[in-house]
């Protein structure tokens, strides 16, 4: 479908007139080009308008589809991909304020006379090869942060997965031992003095790490990787080690939760030593909850929900999402649960009074099936 039609029969269902249609055109068509079609969740040959006009048709009344064009149209947030790229390439000087702030500390100094200590650059030089950089999920962009810093980290201090072998584990530290050769003799153990554990996105904080009152135990990718690697201190990892949790962005709720969280298991978990950091946290202000200023997309949330899309992983009363966050976000790649239902759900057909239609189709990370 052509988009000038597609907006043609979406001015039919807005009511809008001539002057309203050659507003609106001009300057959604704006956003469509530079983000929302380049949306990964798309069927091949589908755009956003279809997407938009196949949405709107869902609501029942004019002003149910007023109300939400109005929410995408002034609202929604949406990451691009140069966007999220750009949010990749901060982690370097994060990572690496981190590490002066570490050798300023060792050294006794301020932190701007590691920029103009022989010793201190000498040091940071050892602790910049002496970290890891792990991927925590296939949407981490660690092919992305290697291109970005090509020369400055080695490909043998980047890992995709969090997952580490053995046989991955003695290659990483031969390649480290050669790469410390360089800098001269050491007595020193050729360890890692720092991982780095990078994710995209969170949108509460909860996959990344949280305390299970029913068994009593923490969960969580952090965990999982304490677990699977903590035997390694004093072999592959310092007695010393940091382990420093990164994402390239993630919502307020998640960040509170996350720091709040990081600091209970690191008191139940002593072997470590943690530090979290975020290129980007969104401000609390975008998210939509029962006490948000326009009532009437409140209302619209409440109204155009299908009880039957939440599942196991979801739970139920998900109109603002995944642990209620609220958020009117869609990445690039995929659509956080985390996000208002209204933008990715889509109901079986008949299963319910209303039938939700997604604007940008999520991609589910669990399956029921099988």
């Amino acid at each position: 479908m052509k988009h000038e039609l597609a907006f043609r029969l979406i001015g039919k269902l807005l009511n809008w007139s001539d002057a309203d249609f050659a507003k609106e055109f001009r300057e959604l068509q704006l956003m469509i080009d530079h983000k929302y079609d380049s949306y990964q969740g798309f069927q091949p040959a589908t755009r956003f308008h279809v997407a938009l006009l196949n949405w709107l048709s869902q609501f029942s009344t004019e002003a149910q589809r007023q109300t939400a064009y109005r929410f995408v149209k002034d609202r929604l947030v949406f990451i691009s991909q140069r966007e999220m790229h750009h949010l990749v390439s901060l982690l370097t000087p994060i990572a690496d304020r981190i590490a002066r702030k570490r050798v300023a500390e060792e050294l006794g100094i301020p932190l701007f006379m590691t920029h103009l200590d022989p010793l201190a650059s000498g040091r940071l030089d050892i602790l910049r090869r002496r970290t890891l950089y792990v991927g925590l999920s296939d949407g981490a962009r660690i092919d992305v942060f290697r291109r970005y810093n090509e020369g400055r980290v080695s490909n043998e201090q980047v890992v995709a997965f969090s997952e580490i072998s053995d046989d991955k584990w003695d290659d990483l530290q031969s390649e480290l031992w050669k790469s410390l050769a360089r800098f001269g003799p050491s007595k020193d153990r050729p360890w890692f003095e720092a991982v780095c554990l990078v994710d995209d996105f969170s949108g509460s904080g909860s996959s990344l790490i949280r305390y299970d009152e029913e068994s009593k135990r923490w969960k969580g990718k952090i965990d999982k990787f304490y677990r699977a690697n903590a035997k390694r201190i004093g072999q592959s990892l310092s007695t010393d080690c940091v382990i420093h949790v990164h994402h390239h962005l993630a919502s307020e709720q998640a960040r509170r939760q996350i720091e709040d969280d990081v600091s209970r298991f690191a008191a139940d978990n002593p072997k470590f030593r943690y530090t979290t950091s975020f290129s980007y946290v969104l401000p609390p202000e975008i998210v939509i909850g029962d006490g948000y200023a326009d009532r009437e997309l409140v209302e619209l949330l409440r109204a155009c929900y299908d009880p039957n899309i939440a599942d196991e992983h979801t739970r139920n009363d998900i109109w603002y999402g995944y642990k209620q966050c609220g958020l009117p976000l869609v990445l690039e790649h995929n659509t956080p649960n985390n996000s208002v239902a209204l933008l990715w759900a889509e109901s079986k057909a008949g299963a319910a009074p209303h039938q939700m239609k997604p604007l940008f189709a999520r991609r589910k990370r669990h399956s029921s099936n099988g």
